[in-house]
């Protein structure tokens, strides 16, 4: 046998040595609750995971098999043995691994099948206990949606300046500073709201915040209501400015980043009604956004303001760069509404009535419908 063999089988060896042991008791009870498991027998599941817990010789193991004693009674709609499972867990291991799903989940088994002001006040200490679980952000916005059902914005402002003031310098604070915002905006205080939403951003900026983008997008909403749509294009060009560019690991592209860039188009056609600087917006979004499914809308929105321009060149240059690019798109056979030198292709489905109406300003009184599109 060779050196390299004899030194290939050492390493295996070493390996396999060197893994965890989870000791077989509890490699049995484990795979036992797991054939029940999968085969729908919860109740039996349920017994195993627990003898598994009781034999574990590590504490993730044992609070691993506690999570699927309690998943396997909410399983079979034994709500008082889920709890019963939960709290043990949750008093067996405190700080253990599963300790924050096992609060949510107590929460929630509290707030559907018990005491339900009782379980959104579980719900609020896991969430102050647990700031950075998967679930705390969302346990928020559910705590908002209970407060706001119980006394209106009024009451989600009240819970924001009071029990939620624990919730200052953890990963939670934007959430309830965003929620208070949107309450605002409801209640027509709009310049507070708007101006909560931009000191959010400014707290909490790009790449760290989680709701930069929403809080920039919602200002400029705001700035719109309030008819200040410079305002309203400066806070999309702020919410535009932390776009990165990635090469060779994928996109940095954020959801809001086209939709913002069309959005200052429009402000720009419809509010300030300049037109040129609408079309190069809407062309910025054709080029400068690879990615996004709105790069067809621009193209055309550019096209249609070119030929309402009298440019009717460029507005066929924008059309036939749409056919080539786009050839699936709605708006690909309806090129001949701004370029009369186009031509439908033989056999080509019509444009879509919606759309012709649209070009032509018309408005019939039955009009197509898009979803026939």
């Amino acid at each position: 046998m060779s050196t390299k063999r004899v030194a290939g089988f050492v390493l295996a060896w070493w390996l396999v040595g060197c893994g965890p042991s989870l000791g077989d008791a509890y490699e049995r009870s484990f795979a036992a609750g797991q054939r029940a498991h999968h085969a729908g027998r919860y109740e039996e599941a349920a017994k195993s995971y627990d003898e598994a817990a009781r034999v574990a010789e590590r504490v993730k193991d044992r609070d691993e098999a506690l999570f699927l004693v309690a998943r396997m009674h909410e399983r079979r709609g034994a709500h008082v043995e889920a709890k019963a499972a939960l709290q043990k867990l949750a008093e067996t291991s405190p700080d253990g691994p599963r300790a924050g799903r096992a609060a949510f989940e107590l929460a929630d088994l509290e707030i559907t099948h018990g005491d339900a002001e009782r379980g959104y006040g579980m719900l609020f200490d896991a969430t102050a206990k647990h700031t950075k679980h998967g679930l705390a952000r969302r346990a928020v916005k559910r705590i908002v949606e209970h407060e706001r059902e119980r006394g209106g914005d009024e009451a989600v402002l009240a819970w924001a300046k009071g029990p939620a003031r624990i919730l200052r310098n953890t990963d939670l604070e934007e959430n309830v500073d965003y929620e208070a915002a949107l309450a605002l905006e409801r209640l027509g205080r709009l310049a507070e709201a708007r101006d909560a939403l931009v000191a959010l951003s400014v707290a909490h900026p790009y790449p760290y915040g989680t709701l930069t983008d929403d809080a920039l997008w919602h200002a400029s909403l705001i700035e719109e209501k309030l008819g200040r749509y410079e305002a309203a294009i400066t806070h999309l060009r702020t919410l535009l400015a932390a776009r990165e560019s990635s090469h060779l690991t994928g996109s940095y592209e954020r959801p809001r980043y086209s939709p913002a860039q069309m959005r200052i188009a429009v402000l720009y056609r419809d509010r300030l009604h300049d037109h040129r600087a609408a079309r190069r917006e809407m062309h910025k979004l054709y080029a400068d956004h690879p990615t996004s499914d709105l790069r067809d809308d621009a193209l055309w929105a550019e096209a249609r303001l070119a030929h309402e321009d009298g440019d009717k060149d460029e507005a066929c240059d924008l059309v036939t760069r749409l056919r080539k690019d786009f050839s699936d798109s709605r708006y690909a056979r309806c090129a001949h509404l701004v370029c009369d030198e186009m031509r439908p292709a033989p056999n080509e489905k019509p444009c879509a009535g919606y759309i012709e109406q649209e070009v032509s300003g018309r408005k019939d009184e039955d009009p197509a419908d898009p979803a026939a599109d």
